[in-house]
């Protein structure tokens, strides 16, 4: 029993030690000033960095909010009804039916008048864009898709 009791003590001092000794070594290492000449490059920037601030740093840390940017204030006014196109006058074509037979019938009644037309499909239902320059042939349009028995409207929209 004493034996163990002996052998527990000892093993507990040689920890406490072991503990002082590693304490003081890292107050001893971290005091060790090492002259910046024997510093790789490496080394040598990282301590620059810690010590100097940059303006940027100090502006940052700044409390004042009064100053000034370090560049020229420009103002431009730019005219942009010169470069947009103005609004062309179309027709929209409205029809009661959108299965595929009306619209492959609108298509060639279109096609064959050789009128220029815009197909759109949104949702279920296509819109349909006719570029026109007369109502009669659009009138025409209208009735000889009635011929189909598609029942159709023009609409006069701006885009």
């Amino acid at each position: 029993m004493q034996k163990k009791v002996t052998i527990a003590l000892f093993a507990l001092l040689i920890v406490a030690l072991s503990m002082v000794l590693l304490n003081l070594l890292n107050e001893e290492v971290s005091s060790v000033q090492i002259d910046a000449q024997y510093l790789s490059p490496s080394q040598k920037k990282s301590e620059e960095v810690k010590k100097e601030r940059t303006w940027s740093q100090s502006l940052a840390g700044a409390k004042e909010t009064k100053f000034s940017f370090p560049v020229n204030e420009l103002y431009m006014q730019i005219d942009l009804k010169k470069y947009i196109p103005p609004k062309v006058k179309s027709y929209r074509l409205i029809v009661d039916r959108a299965d595929r037979y009306s619209l492959f019938c609108i298509v060639q009644t279109l096609s064959q008048m050789n009128l220029p037309y815009v197909v759109e499909k949104k949702d279920k239902t296509p819109i349909i864009f006719v570029g026109s320059k007369t109502k009669n042939s659009l009138k025409s349009v209208v009735s000889r898709l009635k011929d189909y028995d598609i029942e159709s409207k023009i609409v006069e929209v701006w885009l």
